[in-house]
């Protein structure tokens, strides 16, 4: 149900070459930075449709028609007319607050990392602020949300905007530092500082999840949507054969084919990957929220070689909170993360290591091991919700057993080929 009396306003621009994101074009060309626009506006809209807020698009350039062929016909497109910046957002404010909106929301659309449950916390810190705002890096700010309290109309004059936005100078480094200091009267809440992407190297590095597949029909599509969720980020389907709906499934996804086993399809997976960052990931693992901002943010440390997310099984059984308590223990405490909790690292390192080596079965326990000699491997808190469906199938004592089985196996030396086959035939 859509709450009334808020309103969320995106500010963007139509992704014309040549006349958006101006500053990256030298380092990118006009084609690209109309579509790095194009990009991070679809992610706002994105991430403000899972607010349940009204949505109106304020742009700049481009026609309604236009707009509405690009983003959809469920949103409210105005133009933001003529003016600077603070001229535009006065203007937006006093439209929704001269028909009765009392919390109203702007959002640019150059900071992917605003998800959208910093935009309802936004409207939360507006049930007892006057002005919510969010900083940037850049000395601006990504948000800025104000409250109108009681319920008649007063005089332009009296809304919380009539001097918010005048004396800015929208061009320099101390817009946030200004708005501060006009908002001096106002009971203020600040909201994280975060990136806008202004410069080249605000740009997030591309993140390509590589997911291996054979007859995975059941659960694909939502493993996919929601690694689409990411900012900045590819998904190619790696399969083996299958004979399911399985290629159906893969709405949005690079799909290529490459038989041999998991190993040489995640292989041939980041042959083809654009990416600076690669993610395996299993094709009945779900992803957390912000997976995308917490893959960057955990390599962003250069002593990280790899990381992985916490395990957790997506189905209640009995057992399984053992299961899952141990299986992290491992992962913190000796590093040995396994595959189905998502496996990401920089190419250059899993170049380095070779890639995953060509064996049937503990392709990603064997690489793992090779990541270790280039840093440190981290679990990260949040969890990647994997299916519990073989415990389900064989039962929780008997996949354990063979797990051990296999760690034990491969470090007395039986071969991989004897270990997938019992693997198999358990």
């Amino acid at each position: 149900m859509k709450v009334h009396k808020q309103q969320l306003i995106i500010f963007t621009r139509f992704p014309e070459a040549g006349k958006t994101k101006t500053r990256l074009i030298p380092h990118l060309g006009a084609e690209e930075a109309a579509q790095l626009q194009k990009e991070m506006t679809e992610h706002t809209v994105r991430q403000a449709c899972r607010t349940d807020m009204r949505i109106e698009v304020r742009h700049e350039g481009g026609t309604h028609e236009q707009m509405r062929k690009w983003l959809g016909t469920d949103l409210n497109y105005v133009e933001q007319g003529n003016g600077d910046l603070g001229e535009r957002m006065q203007r937006a404010f006093e439209d929704h607050f001269s028909r009765g909106i009392q919390r109203i929301v702007i959002v640019g659309s150059d900071c992917p990392s605003n998800d959208w449950k910093n935009i309802k916390a936004a409207f939360e810190a507006l049930e007892s602020n006057d002005v919510v705002i969010g900083p940037a890096n850049d000395g601006g700010y990504y948000l800025i949300g104000l409250c109108r309290a009681g319920g008649s109309t007063p005089p332009p004059r009296s809304w919380p905007s009539a001097t918010l936005f005048e004396g800015i100078d929208w061009g320099g480094g101390q817009v946030f530092e200004q708005t501060m200091a006009a908002a001096a009267d106002l009971t203020v809440y600040p909201l994280p500082t975060l990136n806008d992407v202004d410069l080249p190297a605000d740009i997030p590095a591309t993140i390509s999840v590589i997911i291996p597949t054979l007859n995975e029909e059941d659960q694909l599509l939502k493993i996919i949507g929601k690694a689409k969720e990411g900012f900045h980020v590819e998904v190619i389907i790696a399969d083996g054969g299958s004979g399911d709906r399985t290629l159906e499934q893969a709405v949005g996804a690079t799909v290529i084919e490459r038989g041999g086993g998991r190993a040489a399809q995640q292989n041939e997976g980041a042959k083809v990957a654009k990416g600076d960052i690669l993610l395996f990931l299993h094709a009945d693992t779900m992803l957390p929220d912000r997976w995308d901002w917490i893959v960057r943010e955990t390599l962003a440390d250069s002593a990280v070689a790899l990381g992985a997310f916490t395990f957790k099984v997506k189905e209640q059984m009995r057992g399984l909170g053992f299961i899952e308590k141990t299986a992290n223990k491992r992962s913190r405490d000796l590093k040995l993360p396994y595959g189905d909790q998502g496996l990401f690292m920089r190419r250059t390192f899993f170049n380095k290591a070779g890639g995953f080596p060509n064996l049937p079965i503990m392709e990603d326990y064997a690489l793992v091991r090779a990541m270790s000699e280039y840093g440190d491997i981290v679990t990260v808190p949040e969890p990647a919700i994997t299916s519990g469906r073989r415990w389900q199938k064989h039962g929780i004592l008997k996949v354990t057993l063979i797990n051990k089985l296999m760690i034990a196996g491969y470090h007395l030396g039986v071969s991989p080929e004897r270990l997938a086959k019992f693997y198999r035939q358990s």
